[in-house]
C-alpha cells in the first residue's frame, strides 16, 4: 500500500471513530447487563431459523440441560414452552411502535403472563419505559445499548466490553451475541441461525422486492403483511447492503470474541454465517 493510500486509510478509520464517539455520547446509556451466575456453562442462543425445528425435535436434551436465549417473536410459538429459555431479547423497533401489531401484542401478553419460570428479558436502553409488560415477578428486565460502532480496534474492544455500544446490530442475532459475551459466556452456541435470506430473495413484475425470511414456526397472515408493507418502498440495492452489513458485524463479533477469550460456535446445518468455526449441536446432547 503507497504512503497516500495508508494516509488516507487512517483518515478514514479516524472518521468512523470519530462518528462512533459523537453517536456514543447522544445515544448510549449506562449498560443493564449484568454477569451470568452460571457463565461457565454453553450457552445456546435459539435463532428462530426454520433449522431450529429440527434442532429442537432431534437435540431435545441439548437444548434442556444448558441456559438457552431466545429471541423476537419466539414466545408466540407454543414449542417455546416446552423449553423454557432462561433469557430473551428484543431488539426491533416494532416491539415498542406506539401502534402495536396483532402480533407485538399477543407476544407481551405470553410474556406478562405465561412466564412461570425465571427469565430475563433484554430490551434496548432507550425503550425501558415502553415495556409493556404487567406485573410478573418471574422476568427481570435488563437493558443493552443497539449503538452501532465501528473505528479502532483498541475503541471497538473497549466499547463492546463497556456495553456501551456493539457492532452494527442489523440482526437480533448480533444484539444476542453481544449481551452474551457481557454476561460472562466463553462458549456459545447458535442453533437456529439460517440466514439463508437470499434463497428466497424475488423482484416481482411491479419491480417490487421480496424478502421472505422463514421461521421455525408458521407466520400468520398478520406477519406477512406487516413484513410486506416493511419492505414495501425498499429496492433491492438496501436489502442487499443491510445484508452485508449483518454478516460483515459478525466478523467483528468473532474478532472481539478472540480477543475476550470466547468462543462461538455456529451449529446450525446449511447456516450462511461464515464467521464462526462450525460443530454438530449433538455433541451438547
Amino acid at each position: 500500500m503507497g504512503i497516500s493510500k495508508k494516509i488516507a486509510s487512517a483518515a478514514a478509520l479516524c472518521a468512523t471513530s470519530a462518528k462512533s464517539v459523537i453517536k456514543l455520547a447522544i445515544e448510549s446509556r449506562p449498560c443493564g447487563i449484568r454477569k451470568a451466575e452460571d457463565s461457565d456453562e454453553s450457552l445456546i442462543i435459539m435463532g428462530n431459523g426454520p433449522s431450529l425445528a429440527d434442532a429442537m425435535a432431534n437435540h431435545a436434551p441439548a437444548l434442556r440441560n444448558h441456559p438457552l436465549m431466545a429471541v423476537n417473536f419466539a414466545a408466540n410459538a407454543e414449542e417455546f414452552y416446552g423449553f423454557r429459555p432462561r433469557y430473551y431479547v428484543l431488539a426491533d423497533p416494532v416491539f415498542f411502535a406506539n401502534t402495536p401489531h396483532e402480533n407485538v401484542s399477543k407476544l407481551w401478553k405470553n410474556l406478562s403472563e405465561r412466564i412461570n419460570w425465571p427469565m430475563t428479558l433484554f430490551i434496548p436502553a432507550k425503550m425501558r419505559r415502553k415495556a409493556r409488560l404487567s406485573s410478573n415477578h418471574n422476568i427481570d428486565l435488563q437493558t443493552f445499548n443497539p449503538v452501532g460502532v465501528e473505528g479502532f480496534q483498541w475503541l471497538e474492544n473497549a466499547v463492546f466490553a463497556s456495553g456501551r455500544g456493539m457492532p452494527r446490530p442489523r440482526n437480533v442475532l448480533i444484539v444476542a451475541i453481544m449481551i452474551a459475551l457481557k454476561m460472562g459466556y466463553k462458549n456459545i452456541w447458535l442453533t437456529g441461525a439460517d440466514h439463508s435470506w437470499t434463497r428466497t430473495l424475488e423482484v416481482d413484475e411491479n419491480n417490487t422486492v421480496i424478502s421472505v425470511q422463514p421461521h421455525f414456526y408458521k407466520d400468520n397472515d398478520a406477519e406477512h403483511a406487516r413484513v410486506a408493507s416493511v419492505y414495501k418502498d425498499i429496492r433491492l440495492h438496501q436489502i442487499m447492503h443491510s445484508f452485508y452489513v449483518a454478516f460483515r458485524s459478525y466478523f467483528f463479533i468473532r474478532r472481539f470474541a478472540d480477543h475476550s477469550g470466547a468462543t462461538i460456535i455456529n451449529a446450525t446445518p446449511g447456516s450462511f454465517i461464515d464467521a464462526f468455526p462450525r460443530r454438530q449441536l449433538s455433541e451438547l446432547d
